[in-house]
Parts: structure tokens; sequence; C-alpha cells
């Protein structure tokens, strides 16, 4: 290759990158690698393109690669943490990051990072934060650090939900509305008439996930009378993600977009609706939707803990117990309340049986996200405990996660606990179980006695999946939407006249059942199905309420 022809596909391929078009960038620089080895820059732009196309073992060798050659290319650096992180070598990126500080105490783009790693791996939201306040104020990082600071702030916090919700809407106004930017809601398309309406879902969660068993029932229905566009925002795929698929009549993997491109190519579609399902876990979709690109949109399932913030939504989709009366001015989206309770729930195919509640000890069990496992709630976890060995039997707290492989998180919840710990000797023990897989996990939530709730943030497909099995779930009520799951759910299982039935517990030794009988409004998909399909098609849900 002449050094013209080499200087022109390394233009190209740099341009491709710079598009984000990542696997047309790796197949341009692959062809350049025989020539190019030993180049730095080279190895770095591969790297980083490769970490894109979501082949993060090949980006840590080429990361590496570049670091070899110019050990000062911090740049470099962070393409190998993202890379171990997207390995499942968490542990090993941070260890990466407390180096990095050191070396680089100037450079931002460490402490955002490892406070990723400390919110998502290690749970500390706490800690996540004060990763983070030196750069509010910094140009280059001040908007990743406000985000990070705000979505920890939602799980652990001495600030009110009022404050949290207000700085949630300042954030939206200043980094993600880009109406602001002369993109008028008028300019939104006006899908041409067709005999079968184009119904728009967006999401990273199209998998197993929240997204998945709350509204997979309802999307079932919808595909009979709805063409059903898919608009994937993430690289992970299992057999949720198959079953998802085969509802689709149009599926887009769209993660690599940003936010400009991904407006215009759902504008494209011509839409006749939109539902975003990913929310405040994605908000380089959230900036992109910001201009309205579908003729109506709608918030559902999916990093729905809060408001938006924005103002193109013709809806957030709730229900009375989620949002009771008075809640509107928490949100810049016309409340949606629909009738029969805003999501239902699907059983994984591998759904343990109900098993006997255990004799020998009272088992409470905390199986929420650790990140929810928030300060306050651990200090009146001491006193639950305390209040629950007044019966003399033994008791036993299981903590059940994945991320409880982490040495520091398993430090800090014990550290917390030790009052009560010290008080009951012998009688309290506590264990960490870390699951190998969703099926693992379900089967030791069938252990439990009772599940104890985390509070601000509550459980939400946790509190589902223990009320299935037959686990009692207890906990507090907050202001926010993410603090009233476990209340709405728990108020949905039969219905208002069934109020009284809920507190029940099981007898130790006797025989459990499902929580979530065959009627229940969390079981009733046809009726779910039919208010989305009256609010999707009417713009209300009245008809379908009456």
């Amino acid at each position: 290759m002449s050094v013209i022809d080499l200087q022109n596909m390394l233009s190209l391929a740099d341009q491709k990158r710079n598009a984000q078009q990542w696997s047309e960038a790796v197949r341009l620089y692959r062809q350049l690698e025989s020539q190019l080895t030993g180049n730095a820059a080279f190895h770095h732009n591969l790297a980083l393109c490769l970490l894109g196309a979501n082949q993060p073992g090949d980006a840590l060798a080429q990361a590496d690669l570049a670091l070899a050659r110019q050990a000062g290319l911090w740049q470099s650096a962070v393409v190998k943490v993202r890379a171990l992180s997207a390995l499942g070598r968490p542990q090993e990126a941070a260890a990466l990051l407390e180096a990095l500080r050191t070396r680089y105490p100037e450079r931002a783009e460490f402490a955002l990072e490892l406070a990723t790693i400390t919110l998502h791996e290690e749970c500390d939201a706490r800690r996540a934060r004060q990763l983070v306040q030196p750069y509010l104020a910094s140009p280059a990082a001040a908007t990743d650090a406000h985000l990070t600071d705000l979505m920890a702030s939602l799980y652990d916090r001495d600030e009110s939900a009022q404050s949290v919700n207000e700085r949630a809407i300042q954030f939206a106004r200043t980094h993600l509305d880009r109406s602001n930017d002369g993109q008028a809601f008028a300019a939104s398309p006006v899908p041409a008439p067709r005999t079968r309406k184009r119904l728009g879902l967006l999401s990273p969660h199209f998998n197993c996930s929240p997204v998945f068993f709350f509204c997979s029932g309802a999307l079932e229905l919808l595909d009979s009378e709805y063409d059903l566009y898919f608009f994937n925002r993430s690289h992970r795929a299992d057999w949720a993600t198959q079953q998802l698929r085969a509802l689709a009549t149009e599926w887009f993997d769209v993660a690599d977009l940003s936010a400009e491109p991904l407006d215009a190519f759902v504008r494209q579609q011509a839409l006749d609706v939109l539902v975003d399902l990913g929310g405040w876990m994605d908000p380089i979709a959230l900036k992109a939707i910001s201009t309205k690109p579908a003729a109506r949109m709608y918030k559902w399932v999916g990093g729905q803990s809060i408001t938006t913030g924005l103002r193109a939504f013709d809806g957030f989709i709730s229900d009375t117990e989620q949002t009771p009366a008075g809640y509107e001015p928490w949100f810049t989206e016309p409340l949606v309340r629909l009738p029969h309770g805003y999501v239902t729930y699907t059983l994984p195919p591998y759904m343990p049986a109900p098993v006997p509640a255990s004799t020998h000890s009272h088992v409470l069990g905390v199986i929420a996200n650790p990140v929810k496992v928030s300060v306050p709630f651990l200090a009146e976890l001491n006193d639950t405990l305390l209040t629950r060995a007044d019966s003399g039997m033994p008791l036993e707290l299981r903590f059940i996660d994945k991320r409880y492989q982490h040495p520091q998180l398993k430090e800090r919840v014990l550290r917390a606990l030790q009052p009560a710990q010290a008080q009951l000797g012998s009688q309290l023990r506590m264990d960490f179980i870390v699951p190998g897989s969703h099926l693992a996990y379900l089967t030791a939530v069938g252990q439990l006695s009772e599940m104890v709730d985390t509070f601000p943030y509550t459980g939400g497909l946790t509190t589902m999946e223990a009320l299935t099995l037959g686990v009692t779930c207890s906990g507090k009520t907050g202001t926010l939407f993410c603090e009233r799951h476990t209340q709405a759910h728990r108020y949905y299982l039969r219905g208002p006249e069934a109020l009284r039935k809920r507190a029940a517990r099981f007898k130790p030794g006797e025989a459990r059942h499902s929580l979530v009988p065959a009627d229940s409004p969390r079981a009733d998909h046809a009726a779910l199905a039919a208010s989305l399909s009256q609010l999707f098609t009417h713009g209300s849900v009245e008809k379908a309420a009456a």
C-alpha cells in the first residue's frame, strides 16, 4: 500500500470513528494493522472502536499495546478501565483507577469512572457522590459529575425527596432538553394513514430485566393490533431478548448512536407512538427524544425512578398507588394513571415453586440491588433485627445478590450492622449469598421467611419475585416514584377489598403459595393491554377506566 493510499484509508477510518460507526471503523483499522503496529495512537483508536463495537477483550489487548508504547497515554487507560468492567473485572478496573487518580490528580475522567464502578458494582452511593464532588463546577466534567451525583442521591441521601426532584428537573432542562435549541415539537412527524399503527419501544433493557417482566405480557397482546418497532440500546442479549425480538415488526440495534443521530433515526420511522423504556438509565436517549421525534410519546417502565424533567412526553404511565392524587407538581409530564395498575408480572419459565417456611429460625432477606442498601436503611435494620429477636428464635439475615462478591460492599454492611450483631451474639447469623444465575437467585429468595425492603429506593421486580414465591414483604413507603414500588405491588395483589390479607405471614413449616393469585391485577395482562391500547389510540384511559 502506498503512503497516499495508507493516509486515505486512515483518514476514512478516523472519520468512521468520529461518527461512532464502530464496526466499520474496526474493519478499516484492521486492514492497516500490519503497517501501523507499534504506533500508540493507532492502537488507541482501534481499542476505542473495538470497545464501541462490543469487543472488550480485543479492546483491552489494543489498549495495553498503546500503553506499552506510550505509558502516558491516559486516554488508553480509560479505554482499558472500561474494557475491564465490560469483561466482568470491575475490581481490577477500580484498582487501576485508584493508581491513575494518584498519578493524574488533575484528570477528572478517572474519578468519574471510579464513581461509576463504586455506584454500580461496589454499590456505595455515598462514596460515589464524594468522588464527583470536586468536579461539580468543572467546565469539562460538570455534566457527568452532576448526573452521577443525582443518580446516587436517589439511592442514599440526607436531603429531601423534593430537593432531588428539583435537581432532576433542572438537570434535564440544562443538559437533556434539546428543544431549547430550536427543535420545536411542532416538527414531529405526522404518520400517514395506515391499517396498523406503529408503536415504538426504546430501551437498553430488552433482556432479562424489569422491562421484560413488567411489560412483555401486555406487549404480546398489543402485537395483534400494532406494528412494534424496537429500538435496542444495548449489546446485551439473552432468552428474554429473543422473546421480545419475536414480537418485533422491526428490530433496530442502535446502541452506538449518539443523541442527534438517534433522534433522526427514530424520526425517520414515522411512529404513531413512542414509548421510552430507558429513562434515567439512558440519558443519551432522553436527550435524543427531547425534541419529540414521534407524534405522541409516553414514559413507561425502565429508569422510571423519577420524572424525566422533559416537556416532550404526552404522559408518564403510572397508577393511583405509585402516584396518588396531588402528585402532579412532582412531574413535568402529565400523569396517566392506568385503572388496573401500570404493570403486570410475567413469570420466567424457570420460576421455582414456593417452598415451606423455615422451621428452625426466622430468615430475613435483603434482596434488592445492593446500591439501595442505604445508610438510613442499615441503621433501621439494626432496630428491626433487635425487634425480630425478641421471640428468642434463632434469627438469620441473608443478603442475596451477585454484587456481594465485592469485599468493600460486604465490609460496609457488616460494619453498619455491628451494633445488632454485638447485642444478639450467636442468636443472629448473617450470610451473603452470591447466586450464579437468575434461577439460583430466585431459589435463594424462596428460602426466606420475609423480605425486608430497602429505602428510600424500594424493591421493584425483586418485590414481585418474592411475593410470587410466597415470601412476605415489609418496608417503608416514600414519596418519589421509586420509593413506592413495594407499596403499589402489595396494593394490586388482589385489589382494595383484600388489603387486610396481604400482611399475613406463613407459620414456620407451613406450606406456602404464591401471594400473587391468578385473578390479581398484577397478572391481568389483558386489562393492562386494553388500557394501553386505549391510551395509545385515543390519548387517554377514561373509556378503559369506565
